[in-house]
């Protein structure tokens, strides 16, 4: 046995296992170098050597595990928005009537947009318009769009909604206002209040497509 464990012991500390340990930690380290530089100078101030020099490695070892800049800002993109978008998704089955659905999603997007504005500014004036469609932006923002989907088809089923919904229009104003408060307050830095902001945007919204 104490030469089993030994043998386990001289594997784990081998060179060879230390350096696949190494590699397979680099990813994570790079996309947190890169949010790190990102959040420091923004996206006009981004570049691979300058997120190299942050993760302590060479600019081509980059490249060996992302094919450019905009793949990686996707995965910095990714790795902040899933575990957020989960917590959404999980936090949401807990109300139950529509209009509190649409302000609890509106104002929890809107606290994530002050929390981290430059990711939010380069998913929003850049990645959706350089190879979006299958991009890791690409998929949670399907996913945002499918969690107010299945709150709308839950209301549909209510009785709580017009017949002659149209989602894909009801989508665009949605997030589309959100976006637009960020955009006019919150990347500027402007003094914001989202609880205000949120409900001024859902009063429209709901009065618009509810039956009541």
């Amino acid at each position: 046995m104490e030469k089993k464990l030994e043998s386990n012991i001289r594997d784990i500390l081998s060179p060879g296992n230390s350096w696949k340990r190494r590699k397979d930690a680099r990813p994570p380290e790079i996309i947190e170098a890169a949010r790190a530089v990102l959040e420091r100078t923004g996206a006009k101030g981004l570049s691979m050597n300058k997120i190299s020099k942050e993760a302590g490695v060479s600019e081509a070892t980059l490249y060996k595990y992302f094919d450019n800049k905009n793949d990686l800002l996707n995965h910095v993109v990714n790795v902040w928005a899933e575990p957020f978008v989960e917590v959404i998704e999980k936090d949401i089955n807990e109300i139950t009537d529509l209009y509190s659905r649409l302000l609890f999603i509106a104002i929890r997007y809107l606290e994530g947009m002050k929390s981290t504005p430059k990711i939010h500014k380069i998913f929003i004036q850049e990645l959706r318009f350089d190879n979006y469609i299958g991009s890791q932006a690409h998929k949670i923002n399907k996913r945002y769009s499918n969690l107010l989907k299945s709150i709308i088809e839950k209301s549909i089923k209510n009785g709580e909604i017009r017949e002659d919904f149209n989602f894909s229009v009801f989508r665009d104003q949605f997030y589309g206002g959100l976006e637009h408060i960020g955009l006019r307050k919150i990347f500027p830095g402007k003094s914001i209040n989202i609880g205000q902001d949120a409900s001024d945007l859902i009063n429209i919204l709901f009065k618009g497509i509810s039956k009541n």
